[in-house]
């Protein structure tokens, strides 16, 4: 019983861990990944994150990586470029209007979206190149990166920019897909996990009132119901995830959805009463046991008339 108890949990475990990775696949950057924003508050954002903080935390890093790079190679005039284009990175940043990405299904580059919001990167070419540059660009490169443009013109303009074209890839962020998040979205690793502990507990908890209904522990449902429903109390913990407001600050009271807000206290009220059952299947049988086994002294007659006295054992069966 004990295998297979550590068998069933040591695959939730897995299935949590596996899926979990792929709910936050796609990164802000491919070039430096989610490094910003695991700087700025010491955690990997994931799919319940607000894709316009990862943008700010992405971009205020480029920003402060690439000011503190030697450019002594650089020409003075370059070197004026270069200030000037991270000065303009600076300006779009704490405007903090980005655009989304409408159209694709995966996380990826928007030069300008269609509601004419344009990116970092497109900022920096319309405000040195003019709008009509940047737009042209936009017409044939708008969701690709920096070196999928194979273009001419792009290649000219970073020559000029005093940004090098890694450095160009390293401030183009990538938006998540759809436009905008759907925060009432459970993630998948939750909802999966928490459909096989309910299953599990639910039918321990079953088993477990049968037991009690009729007075007779079998097996080790009392045992699989703690061992599941701690894990489910656990699982919906959880579940009320810290949730990052637009001054940066972690919040414990928040949730990454109001979905998932639901599902985790499901899996609070039902794991406390899987262990509670459990724990009453035990004490109630235990007292059940010791009713059906009972000492005595009792008294009985002797062949000479004299009375005697016996130690008496009963026990039901």
């Amino acid at each position: 019983m004990k295998t297979f108890v550590t068998t069933v949990f040591a695959i939730l475990l897995f299935l949590f861990v596996c899926i979990e990775r792929r709910s936050t696949k796609g990164t802000i950057n491919p070039i430096i990944g989610d490094i910003s924003f695991e700087k700025k508050y010491g955690t990997a954002p994931d799919a319940d994150t607000d894709d316009n903080l990862r943008i700010a935390a992405h971009l205020e890093y480029a920003e402060k990586e690439l000011r503190m790079r030697d450019v002594s190679k650089l020409s003075v005039e370059m070197r004026s470029k270069r200030l000037h284009m991270l000065d303009l990175l600076h300006e779009y940043r704490t405007a903090g209007v980005f655009p989304k990405n409408y159209e694709l299904k995966e996380r990826k580059p928007c030069f300008i979206d269609q509601n004419g919001t344009i990116c970092a990167v497109g900022y920096l070419v319309e405000q040195t190149a003019g709008r009509a540059a940047a737009e042209d660009i936009n017409s044939r490169h708008k969701y690709a990166t920096i070196f999928e443009m194979k273009d001419v013109k792009v290649d000219e303009w970073i020559a000029e920019s005093g940004l090098s074209k890694e450095e160009c890839a390293m401030i183009q962020p990538q938006y998540s897909p759809g436009g905008a998040q759907n925060v009432n979205n459970v993630k998948p690793a939750y909802a999966i996990s928490s459909t096989l502990l309910m299953g599990v507990n639910v039918a321990s908890t079953t088993v477990n009132g049968i037991q009690i209904a009729t007075g007779s522990m079998r097996g080790g449902a009392p045992a699989l119901g703690i061992i599941g429903g701690t894990g489910q109390i656990t699982l919906g913990i959880i579940g009320f995830k810290k949730k990052i407001d637009g001054g940066g600050m972690l919040r414990t009271t928040g949730y990454g959805s109001s979905s998932q807000r639901g599902v985790s206290m499901v899996n609070m009220a039902l794991g406390s009463l899987t262990v509670g059952m459990s724990i009453w299947n035990i004490v109630s049988n235990k007292k059940a046991i010791e009713k059906r086994a009972a000492w005595d002294l009792r008294s009985f007659p002797e062949a000479n008339g004299k009375s005697g006295v016996a130690l008496s054992f009963t026990r039901k069966f």
